[in-house]
């Protein structure tokens, strides 16, 4: 039970830290905490609408139902920082948006990660390399999943900041859901789908990074250039 609980905090938090490296001014740790438990309440959240949804049988299409999950988590991760996190002074770079909608993503991923380590306990017995396992491919899918969306949501909140151009946060929200819904469905409709996802969400990854330089100011863009191992 320790490995399952460790595994699943430590496997999302190394996606996590690649990108809070990305901030040339770190944010308060205890923000950066307090943002991860927010994460982990939009988790229970996003839990509690779609239970509300699969028992009342709203929906039909399971390509529907993955849509619509997906932007409820989305949306979720999103609305917990926008209220608790967003109007506080320490939120004072555009940046700062892709810093927590990251944070908040890793707690998102660490409840999920357990409520699926602790469903293949319950199915299988206790085998320790049966949850596991699960964990490590969530780590190469699932987890990155909610970094990378969490990401563009952040990105596109972080354009909003410096262009005053909402459309922005928009295309960020709806591209996150999509995202979101592209990966549930290759998984889990076709089930063949690890090897399509993992390619995509790479790419997402390096078109997140090669874009990074729009959401940073001048100072950031300054000494960046003097720290290029923070770079992959």
């Amino acid at each position: 039970m320790s490995l399952v609980f460790s595994f699943s905090f430590f496997l999302p938090l190394l996606w996590a830290v690649y990108f809070i490296k990305k901030d040339c001014h770190p944010e308060p740790k205890k923000y950066l905490i307090f943002a991860f438990f927010l994460g982990i309440l939009s988790a229970l959240l996003s839990f509690f609408f779609e239970g509300i949804i699969k028992n009342l049988y709203l929906i039909d299409s399971l390509a529907i139902q993955f849509l619509i999950f997906a932007f409820i988590e989305e949306f979720f991760k999103f609305l917990v920082i926008a209220l608790l996190i967003f109007p506080l002074k320490v939120f004072d770079e555009p940046i700062d948006a892709v810093i927590y909608m990251t944070m908040s993503a890793f707690g998102f991923a660490f409840v999920e990660n357990l409520a699926y380590a602790l469903s293949v306990s319950e199915n299988f017995g206790v085998l320790e390399l049966n949850p596991l396992t699960v964990l490590f491919l969530r780590f190469l899918s699932a987890n990155f999943l909610h970094i990378l969306a969490s990401i563009l949501i952040g990105f596109g909140y972080a354009y909003f900041m410096k262009t005053r151009i909402f459309f922005s946060y928009l295309i960020g929200l709806f591209a996150a859901s999509f995202l979101h819904f592209l990966h549930n469905y290759l998984i889990i409709k076709l089930q063949v789908g690890f090897f399509l996802v993992i390619p995509l969400l790479w790419g997402v990854f390096s078109f997140i990074i090669s874009e990074f330089y729009l959401i940073k100011d001048q100072n950031e863009l300054s000494i960046s250039r003097l720290k290029p191992y923070e770079e992959i």
